[in-house]
């Protein structure tokens, strides 16, 4: 890969990383590092609800507060509208200031607002501007490491260092200017291939230049040797689809690993990404549905060296609509930690398999079509 694209974000050292694959030891280092806060604690998230999850995180951003951290929450509105008053009141008596984004809002004799679209999906943590988590966690009951059967399948990254303050001020641009979306960001030049252990924040703002697309199309056009990409929500877009077929002409291993039928929250969306497997498979994309719980993790590896984490699905809620956030690594033991991840993810899995898939029922197309229709919404 001889260079990199304009974006809003500098690579800079990534400092300590870790992945978090695991939900018990996610939750357990995340809640450790909340309670590490000491000046100023930052916490944002499209799914904020009641329940243990919400309790545990309430309980820590309570704690911080009380201490003197200046603690600032941003949740959606309408992601976290399961929130009841006394979790939401708890937090601000305690000195927690929370704001919610973009109040969901009806116009009189116009319908739906436009901006009712725009949502905040990002999951942003940033402890004292030196620690940053993101990824896909959301804080609620389904993610929640006691859950039962199993809980959300989801990755996260924590980074130590330099990237942290980009982190920061990527949550400022959207607290200060909540409807309007963040102020435009100076691009940085095209550089030279980054080093090893370096990282860059990457971010997709709602109405706004498409950077995590670009990343993502990026890697894809110039693979070697593999593109595994993990997502929730699937509704790929016709530039996304073609890149993937490419990749595959040109000898790379590409995979998807999507959710399977359990605990799926949105069984719509997913019947209408059936659409796209047929075209996909007789491409040679594997794609592998994920079986013990639902697999929420939006994460992508190519080749031996490069990872982008983050909140961003492959579909249009992301790639158009929603703020979201994701880091790009150049990062040789992370890019084997997650490929390592991804295979014993591919173990739990169901392949769809080329020939079964073009004898499904009738009764099973007509349902995908039926959704399919819904797919500039999705």
């Amino acid at each position: 890969m001889p260079k990199t694209f304009h974006a809003p974000y500098p690579f800079v050292p990534a400092g300590e990383v870790s992945l978090h694959t695991q939900a018990e030891s996610t939750w357990h280092s995340l809640l450790a590092d909340l309670r590490t806060a000491r000046q100023l604690l930052l916490v944002e998230n499209y799914i904020f609800e009641d329940g243990l999850a919400g309790d545990a995180i309430a309980d820590a951003l309570c704690a911080a507060a009380e201490a003197g951290v200046r603690v600032l929450l941003h949740i959606d509105s309408f992601g976290s509208n399961q929130m009841g008053a006394n979790l939401s009141g708890r937090m601000i008596q305690a000195g927690v200031e929370v704001q919610l984004y973009n109040t969901f809002r009806i116009r009189p004799f116009f319908g739906l607002s436009p901006l009712g679209f725009g949502r905040t999906h990002r999951r942003i943590i940033v402890i004292d501007g030196r620690i940053a988590w993101t990824g896909g966690l959301a804080f609620g009951d389904p993610w929640w490491h006691e859950r039962k059967p199993a809980p959300a399948r989801d990755v996260m990254v924590r980074i130590d260092g330099p990237v942290a303050a980009n982190f920061q001020g990527a949550f400022f641009r959207l607290w200060n200017n909540n409807r309007a979306g963040p102020n435009a960001v100076p691009q940085q030049a095209a550089s030279a291939k980054p080093n090893q252990n370096e990282a860059r924040l990457v971010p997709q703002y709602s109405h706004r230049p498409t950077w995590f697309r670009r990343c993502l199309l990026h890697h894809i056009h110039h693979a070697e040797k593999r593109v595994w990409l993990a997502t929730a929500y699937f509704i790929p877009p016709a530039r996304l689809r073609r890149a993937l077929l490419a990749a595959v002409r040109r000898g790379v291993d590409v995979r998807l690993l999507l959710p399977g039928p359990v605990l799926h929250d949105h069984a719509g969306v997913r019947l209408a990404s059936h659409r796209y497997y047929g075209a996909l498979l007789r491409g040679g994309v594997t794609i592998m549905e994920y079986q013990p719980s639902f697999q929420h993790a939006k994460a992508a590896l190519f080749d031996d060296d490069w990872s982008l984490i983050g909140s961003p699905n492959l579909d249009n809620w992301s790639l158009r609509w929603n703020h979201e956030i994701a880091v790009e690594l150049r990062h040789r033991e992370i890019n084997q930690e997650l490929a390592d991840s991804f295979s014993a993810d591919f173990q739990l899995s169901e392949s769809i398999e080329p020939a079964l898939w073009a004898k499904r029922p009738l009764r099973e197309r007509l349902r995908e079509r039926f959704f399919g229709l819904f797919d500039g919404l999705l």
